[in-house]
């Protein structure tokens, strides 16, 4: 009998473990070649920032979205230093409609373009205690991202996904959201995906 009540609780915390465990929704309609690919990363827009508070969510996703692309063996475009003909307004506004992204990629050498959104951008702060007698405030960092890949000879959606991750700060919970979700992108056959 003991041994049974011992399976039955140990079935119930396994479950309750991996219940907590989130993986990102995705879309993909095309596998992208790795090797041959060029990606250019757009600025994201945060839609937290409504007071004017200019906390550069939006820059800190997109330069982690660069950094591991190019870990990942793929060529990334930088925007700012490839053609000076690209429409900053557009930019600024964060929409990218698809003539815009065809006649930009074909600018600057880009197959597709990233780009996408900050949905959330939170500090939590938690009382934690231990025994009932020490205290302590718990802070934990949130950060929430969509994103999109637009092809740019079609102008058509290629990928796109969403995650939300916490961890104890906004630089570790962007990367961990951006490598989750970046772990979702189709590649061809051939290409190794880490």
């Amino acid at each position: 009998m003991n041994m049974k009540c011992c399976s039955i609780i140990s079935v119930i915390l396994l479950l309750t473990f991996f219940s907590c465990v989130s993986n990102p929704s995705y879309l993909n309609k095309t596998a992208i070649d790795k090797k041959n690919t060029k990606i250019a990363v757009l600025p994201f827009r945060d839609y937290n920032n409504t007071q004017g508070n200019n906390n550069n969510s939006g820059e800190l996703v997109r330069s982690i979205f660069e950094s591991r692309l190019i870990l990942k063996g793929i060529k990334v475009i930088e925007i700012e230093k490839t053609a000076s003909n690209i429409d900053y307004a557009v930019l600024n506004k964060h929409e990218y409609p698809a003539n815009w992204i065809i006649e930009t990629g074909k600018a600057i050498g880009a197959d597709y373009v990233i780009f996408g959104s900050i949905h959330d951008y939170r500090t939590y702060e938690n009382l934690t205690s231990f025994l009932y007698i020490f205290s302590w405030m718990e802070s934990t960092s949130t950060v929430g991202i969509t994103a999109r890949m637009i092809s740019c000879q079609t102008g058509e959606m290629v990928w796109s996904g969403s995650f939300t991750r916490s961890s104890y700060t906004f630089n570790d919970a962007a990367n961990e959201t951006v490598r989750a979700l970046l772990r979702t992108i189709k590649y061809k056959t051939g290409d190794v995906v880490e």
